[in-house]
């Protein structure tokens, strides 16, 4: 366990999802606390909660109108997109839901989060909402008062504006989008944004984009990555740059397809299947591999699997006959970087495909954040013997 007097980086999950900051501070094994998060879907809240914080023990209040009165606090969201009534959960939803709040400590909707009542923190983490800049959205945007979902960006802007007229502002920031954060059509936005990160004492790193293939995971993701210091400039691209590992896979640890060995990889590789139709045929022509072989690397993971591009499809014998099959949930999660034991916890709360696809495909590459948790906290803080 860690001295008293030992220093401990607090950590903020800002638009957390299942938490793949978390994930890669637990595997530093670093001194650190996640100190709070906000989001306001219901589904990653509860999947954070499973997968990080199973060993914290609530206590629910028998009588629901006191479930309701905690849960009434907050704007919660069934789809991650618009609010959602809670009172259309049964009695047994809402005390899951109650609990899995209380146990990630969740502070609630980005929009509604005060720095007034944010807890004293050292890093703030914010991956917010890229579907107004991917390449698979529409285009929408970031703009200050677009009022898109990617333009929650400025929300953190607020939350920085009222922490600083507090006198507590984080000492670091870190970035996570989706590389297209640089195009053209959304530079201005990205370049005040930056401004005003330096308007209040920020220095920020170069802006960073990073693959997964270059850090141990055969998974062709790229993202952009911005680290911002309260004071000076931390310039650690070198450093990152210097924990790339070859392109060196083995992808038999990933795709998983020794059924006989175990019959729940069989379950799920029928979960994954797809009916044979002209579309799926389509699929298959751009998207299948045949043989899998060591070397095989598969393509971003989306938040839905079943579309014209996809990470991968393999030829696949099952319950629907000899067609095709997507990735499984855990081959999903290992190539994002989790671990078996982490998916397990998340498999445990029973949702379905889709909902876990949505989740695991809008997360980060666990390893990308570990590098990049090295190179700015390794040497900072010490590490925690306690396990």
């Amino acid at each position: 366990m860690s001295k008293p007097n030992e220093k401990k980086l607090r950590v903020f999950e800002a638009f957390a999802g299942i938490g793949a900051q978390a994930a890669a501070l637990k595997r530093m094994n670093i001194n650190y606390e996640i100190v709070g998060i906000s989001d306001w879907f219901i589904d990653a809240i509860e999947c954070y909660a499973a997968i990080h914080c199973s060993d914290k023990e609530v206590v629910v209040p028998e009588d629901i109108t006191e479930v309701d009165k905690y849960l009434a606090q907050f704007t919660f969201s069934a789809d991650s997109v618009k609010p959602y009534n809670i009172k259309r959960l049964t009695e047994d939803q809402r005390r899951d839901l109650y609990r899995a709040n209380k146990k990630a400590n969740n502070y609630g909707s980005i929009t509604e989060l005060k720095g007034c009542d944010m807890p004293d923190i050292d890093l703030l983490v914010y991956s917010f909402p890229c579907q107004d800049l991917s390449t698979g959205g529409k285009g929408k945007g970031m703009s200050k008062g677009s009022g898109t979902r990617s333009g929650l960006l400025w929300e953190i802007e607020r939350i920085l504006k009222e922490l600083h007229a507090l006198d507590r502002l984080p000492e670091y920031l870190l970035l996570e989008n989706v590389k297209t954060i640089k195009a053209k059509t959304n530079l201005k936005d990205l370049k005040q944004w930056l401004s005003f990160l330096e308007s209040i004492g920020y220095n920020n790193d170069e802006c960073m984009i990073l693959n997964s293939l270059d850090f141990g995971v055969p998974q062709d993701r790229e993202r952009a990555f911005i680290i911002s210091h309260l004071g000076s400039q931390l310039n650690l691209r070198e450093d990152i740059s210097k924990k790339k590992k070859t392109r060196n896979f083995n992808i038999h640890e990933f795709i998983l397809t020794d059924y006989d060995s175990d019959p729940a990889l069989r379950t799920e590789a029928d979960m994954a299947q797809l009916n044979k139709t002209k579309s799926r045929d389509v699929m298959w022509d751009i998207n299948g591999i045949d043989p899998i072989k060591s070397d095989t690397t598969v393509r971003t993971i989306t938040c839905n699997m079943d579309r014209t591009h996809t990470a991968a499809l393999f030829k696949y014998k099952g319950i629907k006959g000899d067609t095709y099959r997507r990735l499984t949930l855990r081959e999903a999660f290992l190539l994002m970087g989790f671990s078996k034991e982490e998916y397990l916890k998340a498999k445990s709360l029973g949702f379905s495909y889709r909902k876990l696809n949505k989740l695991i495909g809008n997360s980060i590459v666990v390893n990308v954040l570990v590098s990049i948790f090295e190179a700015m906290f390794e040497d900072k803080y010490p590490k925690d013997d306690s396990e």
